[in-house]
């Protein structure tokens, strides 16, 4: 596996031990092992087994151990008690724990657990904790294509980084929590429509209409939501990019700002000889309704997300694009949604151009030769190709 991160000594002996810990295999845990371990990482995944679960299921587990270095700990088991914890009912069964808050991978089919390539896909997706540290990294990972609430914290404020952490990964949870039980609403929303239509068409004994309201497939992935993730940078690090990225000094006090990226373009800013992913086509928004910066506390997290992802926004995003760059990016936009129009705009200005240049050629050539002129059919020359004055009446 190669390395990405950082090249301080610190990290490197932090990802060699995370690589001698994966080494000696998936180890198996009980309930009490499992809660020990849930003191010193964020994100564990959990391999639920019974006794029917075959040896071809644990060759396929172990291919995924090299891939989760330096990312999250990986553990099996089939203790009753943890699998009563996490309410396992089916095995094998593989399931994420971040922050203690569980999710499971969907598996349709027994060699859908064997799938590694599968299984790894859908490990990215949550091998993140709930409030991450940006770092060189994972910086594109977290921050790419979508809205990210951003604190950014001074780590040597022991106290108040402690409760600033605190209170982001209480706002996530809150926010989590929200947006699974509003999926859950519009799932049983699409389901009672299905339903009505069902019994109004059997109320009519219409049997193609039935068979249409039955037909209905309740798709959610075709519901379009704003994307919210979470995360925290060290501010005193990172000083430079947080200052001229967002016009922020942690010195003067920690604060959030929320940060919408734009895929399209991206560049690579260095920073104590290492690299950190910024992407320069972007708005935020570090400032609550009622203009004070954004704090990081709960409530102030809150309430200004849900100002900032209504449609449009009931608060006003900053740029961190330049004016220049500000231009030509809305003009890329304009022109993938109009091409003839901006293909048009595009000849137009070709030919200003061209005639603007010609223009400026002629007149160019008249002062420099005092010009010719027709003169009662004669030719004529002003200037000091003859020895004039080099004026002209």
């Amino acid at each position: 596996m190669e390395y990405n991160g950082l090249r301080g000594v610190g990290d490197l002996i932090d990802y060699a031990e995370k690589a001698i810990d994966l080494g000696g295999g998936v180890i198996d845990v009980n309930l009490k092992e499992f809660e020990k371990l849930e003191e010193d990482h964020e994100v564990i995944f959990v391999y639920f087994y019974d006794h029917a679960t075959t040896s071809e299921d644990f060759l396929a587990l172990e291919r995924l151990t090299l891939s989760l270095i330096g990312h999250a700990k990986l553990v099996k088991t089939k203790d009753p008690e943890l699998s009563k914890r996490f309410k396992i009912s089916t095995w094998p069964r593989l399931m994420v724990s971040r922050d203690g808050k569980p999710s499971y991978y969907s598996a349709l089919a027994p060699k859908d657990m064997r799938d590694s390539r599968k299984v790894l896909e859908w490990m990215k997706s949550v091998w993140l904790p709930i409030v991450p540290e940006l770092t060189s990294s994972n910086a594109h990972e977290i921050m790419t294509g979508k809205l990210v609430v951003l604190a950014i914290l001074d780590r040597g404020r022991n106290d108040e980084f402690v409760i600033a952490k605190r209170e982001i990964k209480n706002a996530a949870l809150e926010w989590i929590d929200k947006q699974t039980q509003m999926f859950q609403l519009e799932r049983q929303e699409l389901r009672d429509a299905k339903q009505l239509r069902i019994e109004e068409a059997e109320d009519r004994d219409d049997q193609r209409a039935l068979r249409s309201a039955k037909s209905i497939r309740i798709d959610m992935d075709e519901i379009e939501r704003k994307n919210v993730g979470f995360a925290w940078v060290d501010g005193v690090f990172w000083e430079r990019w947080i200052r001229t990225t967002y016009g922020v000094d942690v010195k003067a006090g920690e604060k959030v700002v929320i940060n919408d990226e734009d895929v399209s373009a991206s560049s690579i800013i260095a920073h104590h000889g290492h690299t950190l992913t910024s992407h320069q086509n972007k708005r935020y928004w570090d400032v609550t309704i009622t203009g004070e910066p954004i704090r990081p506390s709960r409530t102030s997290i809150l309430e200004t997300l849900n100002k900032v992802v209504a449609n449009p926004p009931k608060i006003s995003p900053k740029s961190t694009t330049g004016t220049i760059s500000r231009f030509f990016f809305h003009l890329k936009n304009f022109g993938g949604s109009h091409p003839f129009l901006t293909l048009g705009m595009v000849i137009g200005f070709v030919l200003a151009g061209s005639l603007f240049g010609r223009s400026r050629m002629r007149r160019r050539a008249f002062g420099n030769t005092g010009g010719f002129f027709q003169l009662d059919g004669k030719e004529g020359l002003l200037g000091g190709a003859h020895g004039g004055t080099g004026k002209n009446d």
